[in-house]
């Protein structure tokens, strides 16, 4: 064979190889609500964490946390994001999904409660007798709530808890249909400077550092016959954690792009502390919270939630 005939035969090997690579991406969808805490994942796309790592991720919104493992079970979408109560809440109802990877950890600058103006909220204890707007009733900012209240000697039943997604929120406050919303950044800058609330005392501060808020989960079943997926996506995560430390613009852009805020309101709250992989200790915290509230029957394990 000629030097010309192998060059063009060594090409044509790279590009088919090159078209075989492009092809081996694996397009996953995933469920998410839209807050900052899934910014590994935005960033991991946006900077393509993900398809370096043969993973490509359809991020399909959803307003409503406890929704996620429902679709993810029905297999309406392949993973989700919701919050860790959700999870056990579901796998306690007989679902057996699992957890691979971890968003925003507390503390987080962004959540915040906020009561209407002209409401006469001023700390936790006054919201006795209110109506309080959740993103969720048996989510995550729900369940952080009623401990608060508890803490405060307040028992939750004295108040009347609506479902209002993030979104929704500020009219909410403004129109009087709820007098308190524990709000979620990006969303809280937005509420704030709309005028619609104003911030409680720190309501969090109660809550251990390193607490995990979302998390990616899918259906065990789905896990096992993706390793590869999972593997992907989770590599991504730590590349993507890595640069959001150095580059905050592109990660603001990545969040506003997914949250659907203007990039002034991302850009003037803090990127929230992200954590890939999560400890036994912090998944504990949410089972024996679970536990407390009766949210669940059962006695799951940490080992039992995440896979690896």
């Amino acid at each position: 064979m000629s030097p010309l005939k192998s060059c063009l035969v060594a090409a044509a090997v790279l590009a088919v190889a090159g078209v075989s690579s492009a092809g081996a991406q694996e397009h996953v969808k995933m469920s998410f609500t839209a807050v900052s805490g899934f910014a590994l994942g935005y960033v991991a796309q946006e900077q393509g964490f993900f398809k370096k790592h043969g993973v490509d991720v359809e991020f399909l919104q959803t307003a409503i946390s406890g929704n996620i493992p429902g679709a993810v079970v029905s297999g309406s979408v392949d993973i989700g994001g919701p919050t860790m109560p959700s999870v056990l809440q579901a796998n306690d109802a007989g679902l057996d999904l699992v957890v691979f990877s971890g968003g925003a950890v507390y503390p987080l600058p962004g959540d915040i409660l906020i009561a209407r103006e002209g409401a006469g909220i001023t700390k936790t204890s006054d919201l006795k007798g209110k109506t309080v707007g959740v993103p969720g009733l048996g989510a995550l900012l729900d369940i952080m709530l009623r401990r608060e209240m508890k803490l405060n000697g307040i028992d939750p039943n004295s108040v009347k808890f609506v479902e209002v997604g993030f979104p929704q929120a500020g009219d909410a406050l403004k129109s009087g249909q709820i007098d308190a919303y524990p709000s979620q950044a990006p969303f809280t800058a937005r509420i704030l400077q709309s005028g619609a609330g104003k911030e409680v005392s720190n309501w969090l501060k109660n809550t251990p550092d390193g607490t995990p808020t979302v998390v990616y989960m899918t259906t065990r079943k789905w896990a096992t016959a993706h390793k590869a997926v999972i593997d992907g996506m989770r590599a991504g995560m730590h590349e993507a954690q890595d640069f959001i430390k150095t580059h905050k613009e592109e990660t603001d852009q990545a969040i506003a792009k997914y949250t659907g805020l203007p990039a002034a309101v991302v850009a003037s709250i803090p990127v929230p502390p992200l954590n890939v992989d999560l400890t036994p200790k912090q998944i504990q915290f949410w089972i024996d919270i679970s536990k407390e509230q009766g949210l669940i029957k059962g006695n799951p394990t940490p080992e039992s939630i995440w896979v690896k």
